[in-house]
């Protein structure tokens, strides 16, 4: 059986005496390291959750920029189509323009070429005509 005497006291005692010291000595100071480690660590947490927010709002912003950027590229692209066609349809009108006087020229140069030559064809019908009669007539030149 046990026996309750002097020394449990004694035991008893020296118990809390180094259980006091070894909570002063070891217990507190690795508390104390424990919590300046979660203030560390939560400090950095709330650090990487700001740099995921700005990493999230620096790629929104960029998103806006890239769609702002493509809808002006689109614009550019059609305003230079608008005037690639505007520059097309003033080269056609011009070229259709040159070629209207040019075949005008041609066609009046033809036209004179033609009278000309209907002229002197009706200028060597005569002296065609009378050389003809002179030889159905038998007369010799």
């Amino acid at each position: 059986m046990l026996d309750l005497n002097i020394t449990l006291v004694f035991q008893l005692i020296n118990f809390f005496i180094a259980l006091f010291f070894l909570n002063w000595l070891l217990i507190k100071p690795i508390r104390e390291i424990i919590k300046k480690r979660n203030g560390i660590m939560d400090d950095m947490a709330s650090e990487a959750d700001n740099f995921v927010n700005e990493a999230r709002e620096r790629l929104a912003n960029y998103e806006a920029e890239l769609a702002k950027a493509r809808q002006e590229a689109g614009q550019t692209r059609e305003a230079g189509r608008n005037a690639g066609l505007e520059e097309l349809a003033a080269i056609v009108g011009n070229a259709q323009q040159s070629a209207k006087q040019l075949l005008e020229e041609n066609r009046k140069n033809i036209q004179g070429q033609a009278e000309i030559a209907l002229s002197q064809l009706r200028d060597g019908i005569d002296d065609f005509s009378t050389r003809l009669g002179d030889k159905l007539m038998g007369i010799k030149q």
